[in-house]
């Protein structure tokens, strides 16, 4: 997606200056080729490109064939420091880690008049360091993702779709599909506004979607820049724990000291469950089903009650406006420092109770990253931070903690030939 975007955001003056170096260099096909697109995208060249373009063609006796298929290859090695804490509930966490991260993927590219399609294939994979020490921020010891992707690019159309088969250490298969695409209404020099939508799925979830008005500065030094102001949708899976302990409260025959008898539900107590959860792996992940459900089952066996109890799980909607920015600076010097924001603030419109529904959530990223690139090699340095605030009704403030802050810092080198 990266790359596809890349492609798409040159402008005139970028392509004009490569096709000036491929005629330097003597490969003519290739010069052409890029003298065209740099006409087809517009801009105050466009003049003198048609003057160089109509010399080739006198030259040649004609117009020049532009179809040709190239590969590029990425690789991507790094490692993350991480530091994960969660506040303002019955019990804070923090906790340390590393993340030992990898990528190799390869693209066969083919170019026609004025669109360039590319097919891809990558193997993404993580290795946590520690992973002993960090129960809630990740319970795998590692994960997975070969993947396969498709991109279009033209003149002012950018499409992007794949699909990722994540696998981890515990045995989990999710397979996620996504796309993305992106029009160009308008280009004012190195200045395009359009409008762009995303998608993604996962089984388990999560699912998101989005709608945005787009802005992008792209130039070879100096600023560039890309943000998107719009509205986005979210779902995942949450437990519905208050329906558990309002039935496991009222579906009973009471003795004379009000004590549950003959119950519907399995005599347990609730609280200290979830405590036992919480003080084990932190709020976070006492909401994620596979991992309360086993504590559940250990109450059962501990009251040698043959009866087994599963949670219901549902679909949390989420919804709301969203906001990204990047921006960045390249020296003369091949460093360049880059910086991104993404924000979002969502409304929980369908949730499993009226008291769900009041519930609402702010999430945001940001960070910085120095990147140095002398030819195909990038070496980077940076840090980011990932932040997530939850609004809570009274009734939901023991089962969710209010602030998670994750942090990292990340270093690694990239390359692309």
């Amino acid at each position: 997606m990266l790359l596809a975007s890349a492609l798409f955001a040159q402008t005139q003056q970028d392509i004009y200056r490569q096709a000036l170096e491929a005629e330097e260099a003597g490969d003519v096909s290739k010069s052409i080729e890029l003298f065209e697109k740099a006409r087809d995208a517009g801009g105050e060249y466009t003049e003198e490109i048609n003057e160089i373009l109509a010399e080739y063609y006198e030259a040649l006796g004609g117009d020049a064939d532009t179809s040709e298929v190239s590969f590029r290859f990425l690789g991507n090695l790094g490692f993350y420091g991480l530091h994960y804490a969660e506040y303002g509930s019955t019990k804070d966490v923090s906790e340390n880690g590393g993340d030992l991260f990898a990528s190799v993927s390869g693209y066969l590219d083919f170019s026609t008049g004025n669109w360039i399609h590319s097919i891809g294939v990558a193997f993404v994979s993580d290795w946590f360091v520690t992973n002993e020490d960090m129960p809630v921020l990740d319970t795998n010891d590692w994960t997975m993702a070969p993947g396969l992707e498709y991109s279009l690019v033209g003149l002012r159309l950018l499409l992007d779709i794949g699909v990722d088969f994540n696998i981890t250490s515990e045995g989990d298969f999710n397979p996620a599909g996504y796309g993305w695409v992106e029009f160009d209404i308008a280009r004012y020099s190195s200045q395009r506004f359009g409008v762009a939508g995303s998608i993604y799925y996962r089984k388990d979830g999560p699912a998101t979607a989005g709608l945005f008005g787009s802005w992008h500065r792209s130039g070879n030094q100096g600023l560039n820049g890309s943000a998107y102001l719009g509205a986005k949708y979210e779902a995942d899976y949450l437990l519905d724990i208050l329906d558990y302990v309002g039935s496991s409260q009222e579906d009973c025959e009471r003795d004379a000291w009000g004590n549950c008898i003959d119950q519907t539900f399995p005599t347990i107590n609730f609280e200290e469950v979830v405590a036992k959860c919480v003080a084990e792996n932190g709020d976070s992940l006492c909401w994620d089903p596979n991992v309360f459900q086993p504590y559940i089952d250990a109450a059962y066996a501990e009251l040698d009650q043959t009866e087994d109890l599963s949670f219901d799980r549902y679909w949390s909607r989420w919804i709301g406006p969203s906001f990204q920015l990047r921006l960045s600076y390249v020296f003369k010097t091949k460093i360049s420092v880059e910086t991104k924001f993404d924000l979002f603030y969502a409304f929980l419109v369908d949730g499993a109770s009226a008291e769900y529904e009041k519930m609402g959530k702010f999430s945001g990223k940001w960070g910085l990253v120095f990147n140095w690139n002398p030819n195909w090699l990038t070496l980077y340095l940076g840090a980011e931070q990932t932040y997530l605030r939850y609004v809570l009704p009274n009734s939901l403030k023991d089962y969710f903690p209010e602030t998670c802050l994750l942090t990292s810092l990340k270093a690694g080198v990239k390359v692309e030939f």
